[in-house]
């Protein structure tokens, strides 16, 4: 069955806020998409009819099941500390394979555990950051302890790698499987723009910085 142009975007709407933690109600959906509260009302109450979401009390909307499956989510992740050409080109590629994109950014003590170092911004800052993105529908803070939690959260179809992401596929294919994420397909994503890095953006802004102090 086809989704209507409102129906969809709602329901993306829908999900989003959902692992946002805000509540779906009309007033929100309408401020949100920058539509009348009438033609939301209308549309969400035509979607609970067809069993799309369903309405709790404080009219409070959310996805059913069949709701969930017509929209399809794709998650990725990383530190994103400083935002830049690279980071784009990987969300585009992303966005263009799934209805819903969700930016999973690696916290402050993970990023410290893997690289060394403490991130330039905070973690709620680089999430707030990344959230305002165009193509960007959802971004959340990471688990510390295990990678599944997130997905659990999440419930993703998609998984996207990046080019230089040191994820074993056939591993992690092996460990969806064993926590119930079977249906779940692993993309590698092609890699972006030569020459653009967080870590080459720093070392350039140290090297002005000194020339100028010099």
């Amino acid at each position: 069955m086809m989704v209507g142009t409102l129906d969809y975007i709602l329901l993306k709407k829908i999900y989003s806020n959902n692992l946002h933690k805000i509540v779906s109600t009309i007033s929100t959906l309408s401020r949100q998409v920058e539509l009348s509260q009438d033609t939301i009302k209308a549309s969400l109450l035509n979607m609970v009819d067809n069993g799309s979401i369903t309405e709790s009390s404080g009219h409070h909307f959310h996805l059913t099941e069949l709701g969930r499956k017509k929209i399809t989510v794709i998650m990725t992740g990383g530190t994103f500390d400083i935002i830049h050409t690279g980071h784009i080109f990987t969300f585009e590629q992303a966005r263009m394979l799934a209805d819903v994109l969700v930016i999973v950014i690696a916290t402050d003590k993970t990023v410290q555990k893997f690289k060394q170092h403490l991130p330039t911004n905070s973690q709620k800052d680089r999430a707030e950051l990344v959230r305002h993105l165009r193509e960007v529908d959802a971004a959340i803070e990471g688990s510390e302890t295990d990678f599944f939690e997130t997905v659990e959260s999440i419930h993703p179809d998609i998984i996207a790698l990046g080019y230089d992401q040191k994820h074993n596929e056939k591993d992690l294919y092996k460990k969806l499987h064993e926590r119930g994420f079977s249906h779940v397909k692993i993309i590698r994503l092609k890699e972006h723009v030569f020459g653009k890095s967080t870590s080459k953006i720093v070392q350039d802004i140290i090297k002005h910085n000194y020339r100028d102090e010099n």
